[in-house]
Formats: C-alpha cells, sequence, structure tokens
C-alpha cells in the first residue's frame, strides 16, 4: 500500500499535491441504511479524506453479519463494531484494533409508570439484540444489585429487531424495551419516557467512565498504521463538522426522518457521542465491564468473545502525537 504523505500536511487539513487517482483507498463496510453513513458522507463530502491523502470508499451492505463477512474475507479495510467482537477476533489470531467511534450507548425506554428499572418486576419487555445483548446483560446487572430481583426471571422477555421492538412499545404490547441509541432517539422524539441510558447503568455499576463500545476496527497486518490513522483523522474532522447543528441539513435526507423533533433527537445524541481519546481510565473500566458481562452472559456470551486483550485499544494518531 503506498506511503502517504507528511500526516503534519493532512492534521492541518491541507490539500496534498497528489492525484486522487494516486491516493491509496480505504475502503469501510457500513449498513446500507445506518448512521455510520452520516459521518462518512461529511467525511468525503468536504473533502477530509483526500485532505488527509487517501480515498475513502464506502462499502453499503444489507445487515451487520454481512459487514463483519467482508471484512473478514479481505473485501474492506475497516468496518465499525464493538470491541467485544473485536477481542473475539483478536483471540482467533487476527491482530485487530480498535480505536472508538462513539460513545453514544443504547437506553431503555418504556411507557408511562415505568420510571425506574425496579418498576420492570412482572412486566413485558423488549429486548433489541438477543437475550445475551451487553445493554440487556447490564440492566440485568443493575436490577440484581438495586431491586433484588433476576430480570430475566422477574419479566416476560421478547426479542426482535429495533423497529419490530419500538412498535411494540408505542402499541403496549411490552412495557419497556432495551435498544440501541438511535432507536431510543426516535422513541424520545416520539414522547416515549427513558428510564435510564446504559452508560447511567455502568456508572451505577461501578464502572465508570463507561467506556465507549463501538469503534473502527482494522486488521493491522492488512492495513497500514498510517492509512488507518489517517482514516481516524478524517473523521474526527467529520465529528467537529457535525458538531454545528447546521451541517446537518445536506444529511436529512439519508436520515429518513418522519419529522423535525426526531431529526433533532438523532442529531443531538449523536454530537453528545463524541469520542475523546482512550485513556487507560477507559482500559481499565472496559475489563471490568468485561468481567462483569462474561459473570451474566455466560456460556453464550463466552462464545462471542476472546480474553481481555489491551493491546486492540491502539491509537494510531496517538502515536503520531506523541512523536511530534
Amino acid at each position: 500500500m503506498k506511503r502517504l504523505l507528511l500526516s503534519a500536511c493532512a492534521a492541518l487539513g491541507l490539500a496534498l499535491p497528489v492525484a486522487a487517482e494516486d491516493l491509496p483507498v480505504l475502503k469501510i463496510a457500513v449498513l446500507k441504511f445506518g448512521t455510520v453513513n452520516w459521518l462518512m458522507e461529511t467525511i468525503t463530502a468536504n473533502g477530509f479524506d483526500t485532505a488527509n491523502g487517501f480515498t475513502l470508499e464506502t462499502v453499503p451492505l444489507a445487515g451487520g453479519a454481512a459487514t463483519s463477512v467482508a471484512f473478514q474475507s479481505g473485501d474492506v479495510d475497516m468496518i465499525v463494531k464493538d470491541w467485544v467482537w473485536a477481542l473475539y477476533q483478536r483471540d482467533k489470531g487476527v491482530p485487530i484494533e480498535f480505536v472508538p467511534y462513539s460513545n453514544t450507548l443504547g437506553a431503555l425506554m418504556a411507557r408511562e409508570g415505568v420510571e425506574t428499572i425496579c418498576d420492570l418486576k412482572g412486566q413485558s419487555v423488549g429486548v433489541v439484540g438477543g437475550e445475551t445483548d451487553k445493554s440487556w446483560l447490564i440492566l440485568q446487572a443493575l436490577a440484581t444489585k438495586d431491586c433484588g430481583f433476576d430480570l430475566s426471571e422477574e419479566t416476560k422477555v421478547l426479542t426482535g429487531a429495533p423497529p419490530l421492538m419500538s412498535q411494540q412499545l408505542e402499541t403496549g404490547a411490552v412495557q419497556a424495551v432495551s435498544t440501541y441509541w438511535h432507536f431510543a432517539a426516535k422513541l424520545r422524539a416520539a414522547g416515549m419516557p427513558e428510564v435510564m441510558g446504559v452508560g447511567e447503568a455502568m456508572t451505577q455499576l461501578g464502572i465508570d467512565p463507561a467506556p465507549p463500545m463501538i469503534g473502527f476496527v482494522w486488521d493491522a497486518d492488512r492495513l497500514d498504521a498510517d492509512l488507518a490513522g489517517a482514516m481516524l483523522r478524517a473523521a474526527e474532522a467529520g465529528r467537529e463538522t457535525l458538531s454545528d447543528d447546521a451541517a446537518w441539513e445536506p444529511l436529512r435526507p439519508m436520515m429518513r426522518v418522519k419529522s423535525d423533533a426526531e431529526f433533532a433527537a438523532l442529531r443531538d445524541a449523536f454530537q453528545a457521542g463524541r469520542p475523546g481519546p482512550w485513556t487507560q481510565a477507559n482500559t481499565d473500566a472496559a475489563e471490568k465491564l468485561y468481567n462483569l458481562l462474561t459473570d451474566l452472559g455466560g456460556a453464550g456470551f463466552k462464545a462471542e468473545a476472546g480474553p481481555f486483550t489491551p493491546a486492540i485499544f491502539n491509537d494510531p494518531t496517538a502515536a503520531s502525537a506523541d512523536a511530534g
């Protein structure tokens, strides 16, 4: 892979004196209608990729499994996944590295009458991601600690895709839903109360700071560290642009929102999730969370995760900053 030009130029956002066709191409797999597209579109529309010495190519796919397969087969260079998945790949011998994409986490949304997690006893609860979903396991741990009961045993659990679970909540088929951040934002816009965010639940369990769960992942044997760093700098430039509300208007069509309230809720949640540098405190919190999930998730969770390996949390932009 071609080496990048001086990273100092890229850091300043200077146009590089290289024809676009001569730049290395970085391919990232995304869900066809997923939220990652918002940042990728911002990067390419503003030329943050070429300013950092590469050309970004997004590869839209139908589902999360398809993005994983594309990455594992070498068809793409990067995907956005959680670090538990990254640990599993690392355990299989793939030198996966992870840098946070967003701090935004899921939430427990509910109908009127459910004000705390303890109010879920005896209720029907929708769970997005299945019964080994990490957010659901965290909420179970908090219910055991604060309420003295097993949430999975004392509720009627329905699992399903996010849109279906949102619909079940809105119609009253379930009284609460543990769901992903963007579906929680849409429910808030529709007037559904939020009982608590998953980050808040982590903090109440003594996991502080609540570590980001999802991030850019890549195979260090396949992707040049300079190019990975260039992508991360482009992503940060995109996040900085999206901190301005006006920058969201061009994205509105691809967000497929039903109302101004939904648009604002998604925008605000994305902006609130802008991650900072990964620190040792994040690694310590992630390990504590990993141990909790391993204890709660049993064989089902262990089948999805490898041993905790701090080496996956490696930001090449931090290394270049230290060198400078």
